[in-house]
């Protein structure tokens, strides 16, 4: 159903172009806002080449300022289960919201999970597979990921 409609090929043909997209740096954002991401100001997000944003549910993602997003990151707000998977949960999907923070960075190749906040100042390291919420001003890395540091606040 959802592969039948004109904004779902627009939402990926945006994604695809958003993938490759490298100059101006907020270029990227921008194709992200235009595909319905929640970003607050396109010209303080920076989302590097080779991101993956949740393909059927973009508008799904928040992004506030000053967010860092490296290559090869995905983020996810949606599943889609096979059949039989849906028969057992009695659901064709899971969608959920992610936020990410003011000031968090997330690392190369890192997985954001459906349902997830990354907190503020936060960084998330590279590869991390994050499975559940990342408090403010701390450090997450691994598979799944956990809380492996602290991020010195400086008022």
């Amino acid at each position: 159903k959802y592969f039948t409609n004109i904004g779902f090929l627009l939402k990926g043909v945006l994604g695809y172009i958003s993938y490759v997209a490298i100059y101006p740096s907020f270029l990227a954002p921008l194709i992200h806002k235009i595909r319905g991401v929640n970003i607050v100001n396109v010209h303080n997000v920076y989302i590097a080449p080779n991101v993956v944003i949740d393909s059927i549910f973009p508008e799904k993602l928040t992004i506030e300022d000053n967010v860092y997003i490296t290559r090869g990151v995905k983020i996810l707000c949606h599943t889609n289960y096979t059949p039989p998977l849906q028969k057992l949960f009695k659901a064709e999907n899971i969608v959920k919201p992610v936020l990410i923070k003011s000031g968090s960075f997330i690392g190369v190749n890192s997985i954001i999970l459906p349902g997830i906040t990354i907190g503020k100042c936060s960084i998330v390291a590279a590869g991390a597979v994050v499975t559940k919420n990342v408090p403010d001003y701390t450090i997450f890395g691994g598979n799944p990921a956990k809380n492996i540091g602290v991020v010195p606040r400086h008022d």
